[in-house]
Formats: C-alpha cells, structure tokens, sequence
C-alpha cells in the first residue's frame, strides 16, 4: 500500500474551508526551528483550486496503511501546518492551466513582527545573564502579544490578535535552557529567535490550539525523543540498509579565538578576547568580531562564541537514507516500528558511532501515488550529549 496525501484548508480563523483537497504533487520541508515552506501545485480545474486566500491555513494529511502510518482508526494524520502567502497561475503549451502555491511553515507567523525596541532596552532588545528560554518568550510576549504594546515602550502597537487574527499564548517559563547574553537592534523577529537558538540548548516553535489560539513553546534539549540508544533506537548505517552514498568532510578551524569589540571608538573601545573550544598553544587562530550593538563583557564574549561555533573545526556527514519497513519517517509514534521525525536525535554509523538530530525531513510527493512517489529525505547535525 502506498502512501497516501491530501490537504485540508482553513481560514486565518481556523474555520474549515476544504475538508479535502487533491493535488498534483507537493513538496515540504520540516525543519526545526524554521519555516521552510509547503510548495504544492494543483490544475485550475480541479475543485476549490481558485478558493484559496492569503493567509488561509493548509493541513498537509498522510497515511500509509501498510507501515500502519495511521490514526488508530485507520484515518490520515497530520504531517505538515503552513500558512499560504503565495501563487502563481500558468498555463502551459496544451492550454491547461495550473496554480503553484507557496506556504511558509506556521513559524511564519513569528516573521510578521520585528524587534521595534530602542536598542539597550532591558529584557526588550538587550539580555545580561539570562536563559534562553525566557529571552526567547520575552522576545515574543513583548512583539507579538498584548504586551507588545506603545504604553509598554515598544515603538508601535505589534498584538498579533486584533488585525492579522494571531493568538499568541506561551507557556510557563521555567528558565530552562543555557545562560546568554545578547542585543538586537531591530531585525525579524524570527531570525532573532533562530540567533538565540543558536547557543539556547533547546528548540522552540508554535503548535496551533485550534481556531486563533497559537502556544509557543521552548523545548530543553531538542524538539523531538532522543532515539539514538533504547529500544527505540533509529540508526542510518551502510551495514543496516539505511543509508546510502555516505561522505564525511572534515575542515580545520578558520578561528580558535577571537577579538570581541564592542561600544566605543579607536582605542577607547571596549574589547573582549575569547577562546574558542579548539584553542590551544599551538593551533592559534585569530579572528575579530564587530560586537558594537553589545555593551557589557558578557555580550561581547557571547558574540564572540557565536562567530567560533562558525569557525571551529568541522566534521560534517552527508548521506542519503534509505526506508525500510521497520524503519522510517513517521510525524506519530507507531508501536513495533523505528520511527523518526524532525527533532529527533539518532545513531548515524560511518565510519564510527555519532549522534545526529533530524534537523529537517524533507519530503517529496507527486500523484499517482506509488511507492517511489513518496520521497523523503533528511538533514542531520552531530550533536555532544551531556556527559558524553
């Protein structure tokens, strides 16, 4: 049995508008942390092909009965939220016409706001010594909610709710996640997000409640299950048949410290030396970093952290994977089966053991389905687990 898609289609409000709607192929990428978008294209004839609006919500739905890729009533089951933004009709040679449409993933909705914040505002545009996940929520409490507010100091009104139809609710903050110390002066707000999530020990993202109601969210670790050890253990090997065309580069570090300037001019600016983790005596490589928007030590030594992770000494493993019946890309947890989704952490064996996270699943579709019609993808980062 092959794997079988369809979409639903809601407005802004979350009303139903398409119970179900076919296309002619689809492709999308799940990336944590992201919103890489839906593509999908469908013929202009089709129904409810020219019923779509801007802004409406598509539901990307999936099933495969014979891996039991299911709800536990046999039904489809989500894989894929996103927000319509755009299209474009064509027709071709024959005189058949056809829409392409364009969804970014739900986080989207975060790169409708920016930080319009003075520049230096505590807890607003500027973080001293404070965890990630409470930067990450402040960052989108005082952007996208009620509290984003010209009373509060925010340069114009940015609630999310009364025009574009946002609800934006976070969940409690437990000060979970590393200690960092960083500025914005302005800037997307998404791409902000992603600059904190660099150094954050954790991923974030927004999971529709239904309606107008949105959670974001911040999750310790990573998004997904640790599965690279346990009885649910995924692992992408030559020797298992799940990995094919494996490659590993390694390139030695372009910096291993770095000179971290912040506020002031010529000799009177305030400057920071930071050692990367591939320091040593002997393998000294030096680099500057520009960190004028920061004005504490602390800020310029996170800046400086930031541009070594770039530069450090990198081993990097490609490899395409391989689905098996007992081991696949699954957005749900199905019992007697290795499954992986985006966010999980996995075992990737060439030529020794690493961890890897599943940063991205990225899948192809295209009808009639078939078993090769469903292409699916991934792109993985070595990760160091505590205590490894």
């Amino acid at each position: 049995m092959a794997y079988e898609l369809y979409l639903r289609v809601y407005d802004r409000a979350g009303v139903l508008k398409k119970g179900f709607v076919p296309v002619i192929w689809a492709r999308y990428t799940d990336e944590v942390n992201s919103a890489e978008p839906l593509v999908f294209a469908m013929n202009v004839e089709t129904d409810g092909a020219t019923d779509f609006a801007e802004f409406d919500i598509i539901e990307v739905m999936i099933r495969n009965l014979s891996l039991n890729l299911a709800s536990a009533e046999g039904g489809f089951v989500r894989s894929y939220l996103a927000i319509l933004r755009d299209w474009v009709l064509s027709t071709d040679e024959n005189g058949v016409s056809f829409i392409e449409f364009t969804a970014p993933g739900i986080n989207h909705i975060l790169d409708l706001r920016s930080i319009e914040w003075y520049s230096g505002t505590v807890n607003r545009s500027t973080f001293e010594n404070v965890a990630a996940e409470t930067i990450l929520k402040l960052l989108v409490a005082y952007n996208c909610t009620a509290l984003a507010s010209i009373s509060n100091g925010r340069l114009r009104n940015g609630d999310l709710l009364p025009g574009m139809g946002y609800d934006i609710q976070l969940g409690y903050d437990y000060g979970a996640g590393n200690i960092s110390s960083i500025s914005f002066r302005g800037g997307r707000l998404l791409a902000s997000l992603q600059k904190v999530i660099n150094k954050a020990g954790g991923d974030f993202g927004l999971t529709w409640l239904g309606g107008d109601d949105w959670l974001f969210e911040f999750y310790p670790g990573q998004l997904g299950v640790d599965k690279s050890s346990g009885s649910d253990q995924v692992v992408f090997s030559l020797e298992k048949n799940t990995m094919r065309n494996p490659r590993l580069f390694r390139t030695g570090a372009k910096a291993s410290v770095a000179i971290s300037a912040g506020e002031g001019r010529g000799n009177q600016r305030e400057t920071s030396t930071v050692f990367g983790d591939d320091y040593a005596l002997n393998y000294d490589i030096e680099t500057f970093v520009d960190a004028r928007q920061e004005k504490t030590a602390a800020g310029r030594v996170y800046r400086g952290n930031l541009k070594l992770a770039d530069k450090r000494i990198q081993e990097r493993l490609e490899f395409e994977i391989i689905q098996t019946g007992d081991q696949f890309y699954s957005p749900i947890e199905i019992a007697g089966r290795k499954t992986f989704k985006p966010g999980d952490l996995a075992l990737a064996v060439y030529p020794d053991d690493r961890v890897v996270k599943i940063e991205a699943v990225n899948v192809y579709w295209s009808d009639p389905s078939a078993e090769d019609a469903f292409i699916v993808d991934i792109t993985t980062r070595e990760v160091v687990l505590d205590g490894s």
